[in-house]
């Protein structure tokens, strides 16, 4: 099973979490993610599949659009909303002037320090490991870039216990993918790591929504933590839910629940079409029902089509690149992933592009390739092929 599946990451859930559910939805064992999302955020996560994993490391590269609620007079040793309250700020002297001016500060080329509770490497360990311990290393600020931050959201005054007050403006993508209730067994659980507890009910907060279009590697909640540090109350991020990552937007996006319904009627469609090649290809399994035979479910698998619009072919992420077309004759030298030059393509080529989609004589989606000026050929950037091609 070939291609990219646009997975909404429901709350409570890691990464990691997502593609061992996967597996075991598709039992397609090469899957890999383009990008960690916090197990307290939702949203967008794009799974590669069989020989679309050679895609993971480019797509981690694109651009992301995150939703967050930006809490102010609050500041966390986590800089959300499942660490401990490290300070409390005065919000009354904040006006929203001073916070629509302070937001858009961030717009732009900034530097930004990579918060303790990350995944980033310090001395050979991961950052969040050494911040359990209670230990705090300096770090170093790297360059980011944030294309836009806007606020979506009225500017609201309450307590910290008054989250019913707080509406993110219609359009928004938080008020339609409403925050899920605790997660089942065996997820992660916040309930005990959560600064909305009874002691804190009284605190006086603001509340706010923003939309933040940025690169990879940007701290969601070291943006709303910086943001509260620059109008001198203190902020942490509330909630977070990703909208869009490369071409991949939450409205298209799919839960695992969506998923593994989806599969299994389309499993379930396919029970004849597997029935008939065990009958006529394995003589042996004649006459044996599904259940008998250990090559079924293999089997099935492996006859089970998709839906073109949840199992999304690789070449979708590169439309940015002109596409080629090989001829017949050197679909071999394609599926190889050898050198190539213009006359293997049924397009003329005046003037080569620095890259190009490369597609076989039948259509199918085959590789990346970039052009060697110097050399006057074409060579390989990414092969989708697999092994048993």
């Amino acid at each position: 099973m070939d291609g990219i599946i646009n997975v909404y990451k429901e709350k409570g859930y890691t990464s990691h979490d997502v593609v061992a559910r996967l597996r075991g939805i598709t039992g397609e064992r090469h899957i890999g993610h383009t990008g960690t999302l916090d197990p307290a955020a939702a949203g967008v996560l794009p799974m590669c599949l069989g020989t679309a994993t050679k895609a993971c490391e480019l797509l981690t590269d694109k651009g992301k659009e995150y939703e967050t609620v930006l809490l102010l007079g609050i500041e966390t040793n986590t800089e959300d909303a499942t660490g401990e309250i490290v300070s409390v700020g005065d919000v009354t002297v904040i006006t929203d002037d001073m916070i629509m001016e302070a937001v858009k500060s961030f717009e732009g080329d900034i530097e930004q320090i990579p918060p303790m509770f990350s995944a980033t490497r310090i001395n050979g360990m991961r950052s969040y490991d050494l911040a359990r311990q209670g230990v705090s290393i300096d770090r170093s600020a790297k360059k980011i870039h944030i294309e836009s931050i806007d606020i979506i959201s009225d500017i609201t005054r309450c307590l910290l216990s008054e989250k019913e007050k707080f509406k993110p403006s219609e359009d928004s993508m938080l008020a339609k993918f409403v925050e899920e209730p605790d997660p089942e067994e065996g997820r992660w659980h916040w309930e005990n790591n959560d600064i909305r507890k009874d002691e804190n009910k009284d605190i006086s907060v603001i509340r706010l929504a923003l939309r933040i279009s940025c690169e990879k590697g940007t701290y969601i909640r070291t943006i709303c933590a910086d943001i509260g540090k620059k109008l001198g109350c203190g902020g942490c991020m509330e909630r977070l839910l990703r909208t869009r990552s490369g071409e991949f937007s939450i409205a298209e996006s799919h839960s695992l629940a969506e998923l593994e319904e989806i599969f299994n009627k389309t499993k379930n469609s396919c029970k004849d079409e597997t029935v008939e090649y065990l009958t006529e290809c394995v003589p042996e399994n004649s006459g044996k029902c599904e259940n008998e035979s250990d090559e079924f479910d293999a089997v099935q698998n492996s006859h089970i089509k998709m839906p073109t619009d949840v199992l999304i072919s690789a070449d979708r992420c590169f439309m940015e690149y002109p596409a080629l077309h090989c001829k017949e004759k050197y679909d071999s030298v394609l599926n190889n992933g050898n050198l190539m030059r213009m006359r293997h393509f049924k397009e003329y080529i005046e003037v080569p592009d620095a890259v190009n989609r490369v597609y076989d004589s039948k259509n199918e989606f085959k590789a990346l390739y970039e052009w060697v000026e110097t050399r006057k050929l074409y060579k390989p950037v990414k092969v989708f092929i697999s092994i048993k091609e």
